[in-house]
């Protein structure tokens, strides 16, 4: 045998391997076994026909070849089932293309970390923001390392309130390692406590407690991130030790409004926004300088514009302090992914997408980087790359229900069908874990609705629509998507009186109108172009 024939047998069985096809092969061939042994054993004290057994085992065999072609062909994991692609899933350096990247898979298998919420010990569940606040801190910085695979906060966090059962959060997530802690706050005085768990044995790498005031609450969160790092045996460059060092704001009670408008900020209602202001502000007047508060803002007026007060004074506001946010920091991912939004919704989108370019390249890893940038191509009718942005934003975050329902949107758009429907199946997944720890979140209801229906469960949908309707009647994203939930159910009547009630409150987002094709059955309808024409 040849060189070139030895390794592509090796590369063929490296890909058998990471498809999950031998471990398929391995519980198909026990389990098959099992059956005709208790059918050949069960099926004469029952008089059947001779060749019932003959039969079983023909349906066993006919089996194995369908089992094996769908394990190479979809992949199962925490991310839902999807298409098993031709190699590995590798991290996008820029949105236009995958670099190939060498991995060693032992370093993998030991650098693998989620970091849980942090239990509120306050006894104030006002505090809940600050103990959140505090991991997902601990996790950014551990993000900017490239030698850590880190869970993103969507996953991590849905285990937030539930009773921890390690080695099962550590298969969900596929990760070796474990940060979980507590954070008690009085005044003034802060007590955080944190544990590194090696999930194999369920034991700990490192512990400590932290019983300091509140202004040292940066000093103890770097600390933590370095001593993770050495747990890890992770051997720092110069540049990996200055991210690790990055402080946004070294005033701890800018940091704290800052923590509160995030919170704000993740509940995507109208009135959640205008709060995330008032506290991105607050934190602004405590630090001026403090350029993540500014991007904060931008955000916040960014979606106030899309999703309930599409005026020109929200865009405004979100071009001021998203460049702000970039003069302030020009090396911070955040601050240029919140830039490029802002741009985007002012229909300046060569400025944006070079934002978004620069974003992608300062933080692969930024969620919002990804998802702003393919919101951007959607909104400019570009299906191709906003279905491959889409992509690339649930690769960073798998958890996530948003970007797979935009992505089979845009695959619907492209014709390609089947992609679509195993997207949809992806976000009614993602959605229905969400609610599991947040009943109450609209979004996912309503989001979830839309990808229950294409995938042809009618009566759910409709179900998790009117929730959602219940759980908000006058917000107006609600009811804009909700529309989009019964215009793709063929009810037109029902979804153009709920675009009507969206568009009296504010909902003007006319560039994501126009190209939304769950409404494409309304398109040519008078009163859908008398919408159209009220938000010229």
């Amino acid at each position: 045998m040849s060189k070139s024939e030895q390794q592509g047998l090796a590369g063929f069985w490296g890909e058998l391997k990471r498809r999950r096809v031998i471990r398929v092969i391995v519980l198909y061939a026990i389990a098959g076994w099992v059956i005709i042994e208790v059918f050949s054993t069960v099926l004469p004290n029952l008089n059947l026909p001779d060749w019932s057994v003959t039969l079983v085992t023909v349906l066993v065999v006919a089996g194995f070849f369908l089992a094996v072609t769908l394990a190479w062909a979809f992949d199962i994991g925490p991310g839902g089932i999807h298409k098993a692609g031709a190699t590995a899933a590798q991290e996008p350096d820029s949105p236009a293309e995958a670099q190939p990247q060498v991995r060693d898979s032992s370093a993998d298998l030991r650098r693998t970390i989620a970091v849980l919420p942090f239990v509120n010990m306050s006894g104030d569940e006002e505090n809940e923001y600050f103990s959140d606040g505090v991991a997902e801190e601990i996790l950014n910085l551990l993000t900017r390392l490239p030698q850590l695979r880190v869970s993103s906060r969507s996953s991590s966090f849905a285990y937030k309130g539930e009773q921890i059962n390690v080695k099962k959060v550590a298969a969900d997530l596929e990760v070796s390692t474990l940060l979980e802690g507590s954070v008690r706050r009085a005044g003034d005085r802060v007590r955080i406590t944190a544990q590194l768990i090696d999930t194999a044995t369920d034991s700990h790498l490192w512990s400590e407690t932290y019983d300091r005031q509140m202004k040292d609450v940066f000093a103890i969160q770097d600390d933590i991130a370095q001593s993770i790092v050495k747990a890890l045996e992770v051997t720092l460059t110069p540049r990996d030790r200055r991210a690790l060092q990055y402080v946004a704001t070294s005033d701890a009670k800018a940091y704290d409004f800052y923590l509160r408008g995030r919170r704000y900020f993740y509940t995507m209602t109208k009135r959640s926004f205008h709060h995330a202001v008032k506290m991105y502000r607050q934190a602004i007047a405590e630090d001026p300088s403090y350029a993540l508060a500014y991007a904060g803002i931008a955000d916040a007026h960014s979606f106030l514009y899309m999703y309930g007060d599409s005026t020109p004074a929200n865009a405004g506001r979100a071009q001021e302090a998203s460049q702000r946010a970039v003069e302030l920091d020009p090396d911070s991912a955040e601050a240029h992914a919140s830039r490029g939004i802002a741009l985007s919704i002012s229909k300046r989108y060569a400025e944006a997408e070079e934002e978004f370019e620069t974003a992608i390249r300062l933080n692969p890893k930024l969620f919002e980087a990804h998802y702003f940038y393919a919101r951007d191509s959607y909104a400019q009718g570009k299906f191709e790359r906003a279905a491959e942005l889409f992509a690339r934003a649930s690769a960073v975050n798998p958890s996530d229900y948003q970007s797979p329902t935009f992505q089979y949107m845009a695959l619907k758009e492209l014709g390609r069908s089947e992609e679509a429907t195993a997207a949809s199946f992806r976000a009614y997944l993602a959605a229905e874990k969400h609610l599991e720890t947040h009943p109450d979140d609209a979004r996912a209801m309503y989001l979830g609705a839309s990808a229950l229906v294409e995938i042809g469960e009618f009566e759910k949908g409709k179900a998790w629509a009117e929730r959602a309707l219940d759980t908000d009647r006058n917000e107006p994203a609600v009811l804009y998507n909700v529309a989009c939930a019964y215009s793709l159910m063929g009810e037109p009547e029902r979804a153009l009186a709920l675009l009507e009630e969206a568009i009296d409150n504010g909902f003007g987002y006319r560039a994501w109108l126009e190209h939304d094709n769950t409404l494409a059955n309304l398109r040519e309808q008078p009163r859908f172009q008398a919408l159209l024409k009220r938000l010229d």
